[in-house]
């Protein structure tokens, strides 16, 4: 009798103790079935989740792997809303199966887009310049194939004329991490911003001289070793022809005095992407850092630039209160004074709010955008019953959030431009605001900020600013 006791109050003991230190049983994934994809395939889906049939998972960590795979799903930017939910075996409760749900996006779009030639939707409603308009025409699937690759087709006319013809993340192997994308677009245009005055681009229209031809073709290539980490390349070959009416205006436009040029861009981008959801995100952090080369055929003009981008997105304690800062910047060195290659805040990404007006040229610049936001209204799901017909658009997801937000940044720049005075000095903006997210990835923003010059005073309209934000073609 007594090795039994002994055996019995042995075992106890351990089973005590491992359930004091967090023991629970392991979960084996006997399957994954996915239903509403009608025309992404399923290694599409496959292979964005962070775990696979036959995998094991300890049972605490399944909530956890359940979340990043629905962040994934909805990363790719395929689907209107995902589920994602576990089923136990009745003969086995270690064995689950994971039903994944998914709605389909409209996949085909006809383009018939009205671009505003501005840096801004803001700047452009200064004045409300209807020559300001180009009007643009054509095709983008966006799903092509079912294979999450993106086609797009287009021409141009207006404010600006040319075409584009783009075929994007072209999976090179079933497992998704090497892909390929191919632009190739050509542009002439009576319009240009030909140097920087008051800190504005200053934009010539001339109806009757082309100011500048261009040719370019891109090709990318991208290596993704796990699903959120890119290693991007990017060849670029530009071909351009300027009127002399350009260098006869700004001398340093492009670096030399040529009217013709062949020049190429080869860039390097490195990022780490752990935020729950790209388009607004809420929670997580995101690293990028690069390089951009530029050089023309005959090296008279040679440039290189490091950035860096780092952003930082936080939940406070469960609440609905949030906490974000993002931090870009860029370092850049060339041979030459030219224009083209000196833009710092106010381009591309690099904004800050409360200059939405104003631009700082530079040759290195770094930004700050510190934002706290509170979740006025939940996440609402709405049926349009009259559009039951189309399911990729009678449900309308909508979530508002507040948000105060103060931002800072310097562009140095080294050459003397008289007519500017925001580079080489430190800025800083401040202000409120109100962010709509719906579906399909639109997020529409209305900020009030004051920056330090307070050029339009406290109380003025003119400090009002606004964004509509959808993912690029």
């Amino acid at each position: 009798m007594k090795p039994t006791f002994f055996r019995i109050f042995f075992l106890s003991l351990c089973f005590s103790l491992l359930s004091l230190t967090g023991w629970s049983r392991e979960l084996r994934i006997d399957g994954i079935q996915i239903t509403g994809n009608k025309i992404t395939k399923d290694f599409i889906i496959l292979r964005e989740l962070p775990f696979a049939t036959g995998d094991i998972i300890p049972e605490e960590n399944l909530a956890e792997q359940l979340r990043l795979a629905k962040e994934n799903l909805n990363n790719l930017l395929l689907f209107n809303f995902v589920e994602i939910s576990p089923l136990g075996s009745i003969e086995d409760p270690s064995l689950i199966t994971l039903i994944i749900q998914v709605q389909e996006r409209w996949y085909i779009w006809p383009l018939i887009e009205v671009k505003l030639e501005e840096r801004n939707l803001s700047t452009w409603l200064q004045n409300w310049d209807f020559t300001k308009i180009t009007i643009e025409a054509g095709a983008r699937i966006d799903n092509f194939l079912g294979l999450k690759h993106k086609l797009v087709i287009a021409a141009h006319g207006g404010y600006q004329w040319g075409v584009f013809l783009g075929y994007r993340d072209i999976s090179l192997d079933r497992k998704g991490k090497h892909f390929m994308s191919v632009d190739m677009q050509g542009n002439f245009s009576h319009n240009l911003d030909i140097f920087t005055g008051e800190d504005k681009p200053a934009r010539y229209n001339l109806p009757d001289i082309i100011l500048e031809k261009s040719v370019d073709t891109r090709i990318n290539y991208t290596y993704r070793p796990d699903i959120r980490t890119l290693h991007h390349i990017s060849f670029m070959h530009e071909y351009s022809m300027l009127a002399d009416t350009v260098l006869k205006i700004n001398p340093h436009y492009w670096g030399n005095d040529r009217l013709q040029r062949n020049a190429f861009r080869l860039n390097y981008r490195y990022r780490l992407d752990q935020r729950d959801y790209h388009p607004y995100p809420l929670n997580g952090y995101f690293f990028q850092a690069g390089m951009n080369t530029y050089i023309t055929s005959d090296a008279s003009v040679r440039y290189a630039q490091l950035t860096l981008g780092l952003q930082y997105f936080k939940q406070i304690s469960e609440s609905r209160w949030y906490l974000s800062t993002v931090f870009s910047g860029g370092y850049s060195l060339s041979n030459t004074q030219a224009y083209i290659l000196e833009k710092a805040i106010g381009y591309d990404n690099n904004m800050m709010r409360g200059y939405e007006y104003t631009v700082a040229d530079g040759q290195v610049f770094a930004i700050s955008n510190n934002t706290l936001k509170f979740n006025i209204l939940k996440k609402k799901t709405f049926t349009l019953n009259w559009l039951s017909f189309l399911p990729q658009f009678n449900k309308i997801h909508l979530t508002i959030y507040a948000n105060a937000h103060f931002d800072m940044g310097y562009a140095y720049n080294k050459w003397d431009y008289c007519l500017n005075t925001l580079s080489n000095q430190f800025l800083y903006a401040g202000g409120l605001g109100i962010d709509l997210v719906t579906y399909y990835d639109m997020v529409i923003g209305i900020d009030y900020s004051v920056n330090k010059q307070c050029e339009h005073g406290v109380l003025s309209w003119k400090n009002f600013f606004f964004s509509i934000k959808v993912p690029f073609i």
